[in-house]
């Protein structure tokens, strides 16, 4: 039973640098708007540094999946890493508008390098017969780093300067290219290479269920990321940092169970009950005007959005083969790069007309929209006799 060890040590060394990678890139999305308007961007322009980032991400990745089919992971991920550091590095200098957001396109490359990189290494470290689980714990370096990260990038903005900002978030980036260094990662799986061609590869066909359900449930964590900081402060909630601090601890916790529950269980069960629980999270928080109902709609969107990610990843790379498992990732990381930048072009628009309150009330649905079409796939996947 040896061989079905998930944690050692380069599944930690792995975990750690990707966690320094999320928290390091995610703690400029919501300061780099504000500090293009300090240079005198226009609203067009502050709209583009979602948008061009989460462009190049999804233009880059379908290469990424290919590339990592037979080619080594390591290499390609410290390079990813490098180059997310060297790119932030040079922000503070960079006075013209439209040459910002040139950077933050190759930005947006270098993440989708990573990102996918960094979980095909993940899936090739996992005994097969527990990737539910070694991917829920995989995950929690890239949930806990994207949640915490916004809160950890304000203050630091807020308490010091955009410089302070940048080299913190240089430094992150520094750890992780030493970090990688230090772990060995293992041969890529030999297999057939398909003939590349962009269009069928920038989307794994047999990964598109999961990644269209994480497209949707992308919408309720990007009005949380964008929002809820002004959320409080409209509410009187001095301490919104308890929601990221509590919803980040109750995600890891439960980590070992809910990837336990997968594997034995099968991914139906365990989405539609999280999806449950990040619908109650939402309404929850749309009420919440004291710390109590905070915490506890903090309580259930880290069981339930917390839950739900891990989730539908590991269904993606579950439903094609192991030599096509960086492509899975591409699409899954897509999807998600796809869901951050139609919702924050979207909510940007509906926040001019409607409360906060209201937008957190309409993004639960798609929590609802999840559970609905995962029991829709179980019934049908039921009929065709490949349940139990």
């Amino acid at each position: 039973m040896g061989n079905q060890r998930i944690v050692n040590k380069s599944f930690l060394l792995l975990f750690f640098s990707n966690f320094f990678v999320f928290i390091g890139f995610e703690m400029l999305l919501p300061i780099l708007p504000a500090y293009l308007l300090s240079i005198h961007a226009s609203s067009i322009q502050v709209g583009l540094v979602t948008a061009l980032f989460s462009i190049g991400a999804v233009l880059i990745r379908p290469f990424v999946g290919y590339y990592l089919i037979d080619n080594q992971r390591k290499r390609l991920t410290i390079g990813a890493s490098a180059a997310l550091m060297l790119i932030t590095l040079v922000y503070p200098f960079l006075s013209n508008v439209w040459l910002f957001l040139f950077f933050r396109f190759f930005h947006g490359i270098a993440w989708g390098v990573s990102t996918t990189a960094n979980s095909t290494i993940a899936v090739d470290l996992i005994p097969k017969k527990r990737l539910g689980e070694g991917m829920g714990y995989f995950s929690v370096s890239t949930t806990v780093g994207a949640i915490i990260a916004p809160s950890v990038g304000i203050f630091i903005y807020d308490s010091f300067s955009f410089q302070h900002l940048i080299w913190s978030s240089v430094a992150l980036s520094f750890l992780a290219v030493m970090t990688l260094l230090a772990m060995r990662s293992p041969a890529p799986v030999q297999g057939e290479k398909p003939t590349f061609q962009f269009v069928k590869t920038i989307f794994e066909k047999d990964a598109w269920f999961p990644a269209l359900l994480m497209v949707i449930t992308t919408f309720p964590f990007g009005a949380v990321v964008t929002f809820l900081v002004l959320f409080g402060q409209e509410q009187g909630l001095d301490r919104i940092f308890l929601f990221f601090l509590i919803n980040a601890a109750v995600s890891t916790a439960l980590r070992p169970f809910t990837g336990k529950c997968y594997d034995n269980k099968g991914p139906w069960l365990i989405i539609i009950g999280s999806a449950i629980l990040g619908f109650l999270s939402l309404l929850i928080l749309s009420y919440a005007t004291n710390d109590l109902q905070l915490i506890i709609a903090a309580i259930l969107f880290g069981a339930g959005y917390g839950t739900v990610t891990p989730s539908l990843q590991t269904w993606a790379v579950q439903k094609v083969s192991k030599e096509k498992s960086g492509a899975a990732n591409a699409t899954f990381f897509s999807s998600f790069d796809v869901g951050v930048g139609v919702s924050a072009f979207v909510l940007g628009i509906f926040a001019k007309w409607i409360s906060l309150a209201l937008i957190f009330r309409i993004v639960s649905i798609c929590f609802i929209v999840v559970a609905f079409l995962a029991y829709k796939d179980y019934r049908k996947e039921k009929k065709k006799g490949k349940l139990n």
